[in-house]
This record gives C-alpha cells, sequence and structure tokens, in this order.
C-alpha cells in the first residue's frame, strides 16, 4: 500500500507525531510563509529534521495559493 503524502492524515514529522493537516492549517491560519516560523509555531523540524524537504513543499504550495 502506498503512502499518501498529501493527505491531510499523514504524519509529517513523526518525531513530534504531527500530521500534514495541522502543519497547513498553522500555515493557513497564520500565514507563515518562513521555514523558522512554521517550525516554532507547528513544532515540528526542531528534532531531526527529516520533514524539513516537506514542510518547505508545503509553505510553497499554500503559499501560491495566496498570490
Amino acid at each position: 500500500m502506498a503512502i499518501d503524502r498529501k493527505s491531510r492524515e499523514y504524519v509529517i514529522c513523526p518525531c513530534r507525531n504531527v500530521t500534514r493537516g495541522e502543519v497547513e492549517d498553522i500555515i493557513r491560519e497564520k500565514k507563515l510563509f518562513d521555514i523558522k516560523e512554521v517550525i516554532e509555531a507547528a513544532n515540528v523540524g526542531n528534532k531531526c529534521g527529516g520533514c524539513r524537504g516537506d514542510i518547505y513543499q508545503m509553505i510553497d504550495e499554500i503559499k501560491a495559493e495566496f498570490e
């Protein structure tokens, strides 16, 4: 079974057990487009850093919605 990394239920940050949907909501609600702001607000990407690539991609996708 393939993992759907675009699913809101996908655990984007296993270290902190945070889903993609939770991070998306924080980015949209607070209009955060800087990786450091997202890391601080969502408490993701600050342990092992393995999810940062996905976070960068989410920021770019959501930022495009506002442009």
